[in-house]
């Protein structure tokens, strides 16, 4: 059929209306296209209308009428063919995408830079590298798809060594080098990179901030701290729940109580995850009262408390010997809450108990665990033999985290601080022959103090500080001044 000119557009319109009346399940009417769809125009009208459907369908994740629809297309572009993969990916259907990617013939640099993230998030980086080297054009979202793949895959060095070689790198490049690195605990890198990152004039994002914040709480880094948080402030971040609750947590986790608490009451609508920051912060530090207190006030604005937020008071009550308090806790959660004690709890039930010197108890509840206690157990009951000298059990309890941890110097240490309590001498050297044999050694301890902005790292008799000298001699002073004025 011929249509004449002054009916064309009349023509295309009332063809596109039959087309899209039709209804929506019913995709079999695409073979019967009429001849007038020859015209240009209304092809590609047709291929516009075509994807958005074969879209539609995809984002409700109606996987079988979108790949009938899309088969059925006699013409398709790069959209519907970018569209169909990512409608695969989303759905965790990764190799049909592949098919179809590789039955692409002009594929874009969406179709790529789709691939590679999908393998990526599959955790399948070997392929995403083969497609990452090939691909004709890289653009700076091939880039960052790769490097956050290395940083998920814990090969942060070579995610940084691929970073520094980008062409073009924006603010998501920098969040995902940043979080890689915090992520991978490499506090001192992270906070360096964000500062290069700041110093490149880069503007931060919520993630870079958050992952900036974790840092600073790692290192207890509390004045780098201060200074994050006041460019979070700047940016506008401060009303970000990510940011204001990493905020709170590394506010705490440097004993900065009130700032923890003034970044809390700024914040308009605290989730879950918020008051759980509070609560844990002021139960780690032995503020029991204030865990309570939260907890209560968290009940009160109608939030159903987790298995974190009874661990932070759980750990509250630990430090403060809180038994009973603890016990109601840890019946409550069970009973009032149908949570399950995980392991964390009854750490700390076993750590209550046995510093108050209810060691049978503690050892009653470790047999009573729905699991095979760990070492750590075992451990924490040790020590409260230790502390209560209670020789007979400390050395039951020692005997088992020894099966488990055979080189554990810090078990071996407190056996011999026990004996050593009740003039059993010969057992003492015994035992550290022992540790010479199994070559158990302590673990190096190290701590950090922050001056002017700069975080510096001792060891046990450290020397290898650039001013150690002038660090000793202090410290000689300090030692004659306590001497001479203090013990008199």
């Amino acid at each position: 059929m011929v249509i004449a000119m002054n009916t064309k557009r009349l023509g295309e319109s009332t063809t596109l209306c039959k087309f899209m009346q039709i209804r929506r399940r019913n995709v079999g009417f695409v073979a019967n296209i009429p001849n007038q769809f020859s015209n240009h125009a209304l092809e590609r009208r047709y291929i516009v209308e075509m994807t958005k459907r074969v879209s539609e369908f995809s984002q409700r994740g109606d996987i079988v009428n979108a790949r009938q629809l899309f088969d059925e297309m006699p013409q398709r572009d790069s959209v519907t063919w970018n569209i169909m993969i990512r409608c695969y990916i989303e759905n965790n259907r990764v190799g049909e995408a592949r098919e179809l990617f590789d039955r692409m013939v002009d594929r874009n640099i969406v179709s790529w830079n789709s691939m590679i993230m999908a393998y990526t998030q599959e955790r399948k980086l070997h392929i995403a590298l083969k497609l990452f080297f090939v691909m004709p054009d890289k653009d700076v979202v091939s880039w960052t798809s790769i490097v956050s793949g290395l940083c998920r895959d814990s090969s942060v060095m070579d995610a940084y060594r691929l970073f520094k070689q980008m062409p073009e790198r924006n603010s998501v490049s920098w969040s995902s080098i940043i979080s890689g690195f915090q992520q991978n605990g490499f506090p001192f890198e992270t906070l360096s990179l964000f500062k290069e990152m700041l110093l490149g004039g880069v503007q931060p994002t919520s993630h870079c901030f958050t992952s900036a914040l974790t840092a600073s709480a790692e290192l207890a880094a509390l004045s780098v701290g201060e200074q994050l948080y006041c460019q979070v402030v700047k940016g506008g971040f401060e009303s970000n729940h990510l940011v204001g609750n990493s905020a709170i947590t590394m506010f705490m986790k440097s004993g900065s109580f009130d700032n923890a608490r003034r970044v809390f009451l700024g914040m308009s609508l605290p989730d879950l995850v918020t008051w759980n920051s509070m609560i844990v912060g002021y139960g780690q530090h032995g503020h029991g009262v204030e865990a309570i207190l939260t907890f209560h006030q968290m009940q009160k604005a109608c939030f159903w408390p987790d298995d974190i937020s009874f661990l932070g008071v759980l750990q509250g009550c630990t430090h403060c010997g809180y038994v009973e308090e603890a016990m109601r806790y840890f019946t409550s959660m069970q009973i009032d809450y149908g949570i399950p004690p995980g392991p964390e709890h009854y750490v700390c039930m076993v750590d209550v108990l046995a510093r108050a010197g209810s060691l049978k108890e503690a050892l009653d509840l470790i047999h009573k665990m729905p699991f095979e206690p760990a070492a750590i157990f075992w451990r924490t009951l040790l020590n409260g033999c230790r502390i209560w000298r209670d020789f007979e059990l400390g050395e039951f309890a020692a005997d088992k985290v020894l099966k488990l941890e055979p080189y554990s110097a810090s078990v071996c240490l407190m056996v011999i601080d026990m004996y050593t309590f009740v003039g059993r001498f010969a057992d003492v050297e015994e035992i550290r022959r022992q540790m010479r044999e199994r070559g158990a050694r302590k673990e190096v301890a190290h701590s950090w103090v922050e001056v002017q902005g700069r975080v510096n790292v001792f060891t046990t008799k450290d020397e290898t500080h650039v001013e150690s000298d002038n660090i000793y001699s202090t410290l000689q002073l300090l030692a004659y001044y306590v001497a001479e004025h203090v013990w008199l």
